[in-house]
């Protein structure tokens, strides 16, 4: 089977299983308890935070675990719902957010939202922030770095830098730039989100960084009385040896990036009409969206599976619903269109002969759709 659906969840490395492994059998104590065993586990996951932190440039006493990048968004938010100073103020927050700040904002913003639109390409332009953070005045601004079904760069870094010389929090979900592009930068944020399953880690384990101390789980000191909860240490301990394996394992951007650029060629050629969504601006190196000029996605996506490739339609958190992702909306896509985007997303083991056979399988997945349709006399989307 090969894989194309990284976005959603990268494979664990193998040494991220031993690591988890090991510490469930040898590293299960308590790490909030006074005795030694439970210091010890206690001593670990602190370099634990300090690895990363030093990789992010941080202080490591303003990096808070949590379960990922959901529950840190949806901490960030509800933090700055609460404070005095932020009430009644406008929040910005992109067209093109992933759920976990579209929807949440929407919860608990309500009518205080405004929602930043992008241009065609799915780029949020720095004319318009600024021109929103003059007009609004707002309290905070959500951007994700790198957009999740797409692979589109935003301007993070300026707007990170408009925010604090205007004095507005900056939150940005760095989920899909972390562990694929440098982090520089990522220090002039008021605060980020990330995953460790998006970079061979397991799953429900994260991280937030916040200049400023915040709290929205009670109940307990834990995570310097951020975050209450017994610590997830053996994912934690995961995350870290993912972290450090996806820095020595990061092949060079033009090596990762070859694949991807023939099969887009290869698309092209063989199943005219079809358009690469962001394809006129940076973009992650292992992302490409499609929209096909024929047929469901999820048709295709079928069809693919069947081949061994698996590829997704989009944001795996949006996949269920069976609808055409915010995104298709906020750069002008009609319903239909919406309905017919497919994504493939790579990681650091994927090789350009997997890209040239996923390739060669959306050619024969074209002509079987093709053909199912002229049998069964369906009009197709």
């Amino acid at each position: 089977m090969a894989y194309f659906d990284n976005n959603s969840t990268t494979c664990p490395f193998p040494e991220v299983l031993e690591a988890v492994n090991t510490a469930m059998d040898s590293c299960w104590a308590n790490p909030s308890s006074p005795h030694r065993s439970g210091g010890q586990v206690r001593v670990l996951m602190e370099k634990a935070r300090e690895e990363l932190s030093q990789s992010f440039n941080i202080d490591p006493q303003k990096l808070t675990f949590t379960s990922g990048a959901t529950e840190s968004n949806n901490a960030i938010l509800s933090w700055i719902a609460h404070q005095p100073s932020f009430q009644g103020k406008t929040v910005l927050v992109s067209a093109i957010e992933h759920p976990s700040i579209l929807e949440a904002s929407r919860y608990i913003f309500d009518n205080h939202i405004e929602l930043i639109p992008v241009n065609q390409e799915g780029v949020v332009e720095l004319g318009q922030v600024e021109e929103l953070l003059k007009i609004k005045k707002p309290a905070f601004l959500s951007l994700l770095a790198a957009h999740n079904e797409t692979g589109v760069l935003q301007p993070w870094r300026e707007v990170a830098q408009i925010c604090r010389e205007n004095g507005v929090w900056f939150h940005c979900d760095a989920t899909q730039w972390v562990g694929k592009l440098e982090l520089e930068g990522l220090e002039l944020c008021s605060s980020f989100s990330f995953s460790a399953h998006k970079f061979g880690g397991p799953k429900g384990v994260g991280g937030l960084f916040s200049r400023e101390p915040i709290a929205w789980m009670h109940g307990g000191g834990q995570e310097h009385e951020s975050r209450g909860g017994t610590e997830n240490f053996p994912s934690i301990e995961g995350m870290r040896v993912a972290w450090r394996q996806t820095c020595q394992s990061m092949p060079e951007k033009s090596v990762i990036d070859g694949g991807k650029k023939k099969f887009e060629g290869e698309i092209i050629r063989n199943i005219p009409g079809v358009k690469i969504i962001g394809e006129r601006v940076p973009r992650l190196w292992n992302t490409s969206y499609l929209l096909l000029p024929r047929f469901d996605n999820l048709n295709w996506v079928s069809k693919l599976d069947k081949m061994n490739f698996s590829l997704s339609t989009g944001s795996a958190c949006s996949t269920a619903r069976l609808e055409p992702s915010g995104f298709a909306h906020a750069i002008g896509l009609t319903h239909e269109e919406g309905r017919r985007l497919v994504r493939a997303s790579s990681w650091i083991e994927t090789r350009e002969q997997d890209w040239i056979g996923l390739a060669d399988a959306f050619a024969h997945a074209h002509a079987e759709l093709i053909e199912d349709q002229d049998r069964s006399g369906v009009i197709s989307l």
